[in-house]
């Protein structure tokens, strides 16, 4: 634990590389030493068919799930370093956020 879910418009595919970006975040959950790196999980999930009310269309969401017991700050260093991660490439090309979601004792491993 964690899972790092990466939803992102199909389109980009052609602008850049999915794979450095997977990297990318892992290696920033990483940087913030709340998670030991055997236990971090990232994987993205391409969106063929989508559609927003912004002028951007593009679009990058990130959803963490988390165990419960992580304070709002160490939430938010979190929430802050993924989302500074996909600003640096991501910018000028889509519409970005960061939800991060605690999970209750329905998880099952």
């Amino acid at each position: 634990m964690p899972h790092c879910i990466v939803e992102y418009a199909k389109p980009l595919e052609n602008q850049i590389k999915i794979a450095d970006l997977v990297t990318e975040l892992f290696e920033g959950m990483e940087s913030t030493e709340l998670f030991d790196r055997a236990a971090i999980k990232v994987r993205a999930i391409a969106s063929d068919h989508f559609l927003t009310g912004s002028d951007k269309q593009l679009y990058v969401h990130t959803t963490i799930k988390l165990l419960p017991g992580r304070s709002p700050q160490q939430k938010e260093v979190l929430g802050t370093k993924l989302l500074e991660t996909k600003r640096q490439k991501l910018a000028d090309l889509a519409m970005l956020s960061v939800e991060i979601v605690d999970l209750n004792e329905a998880y099952f491993k």
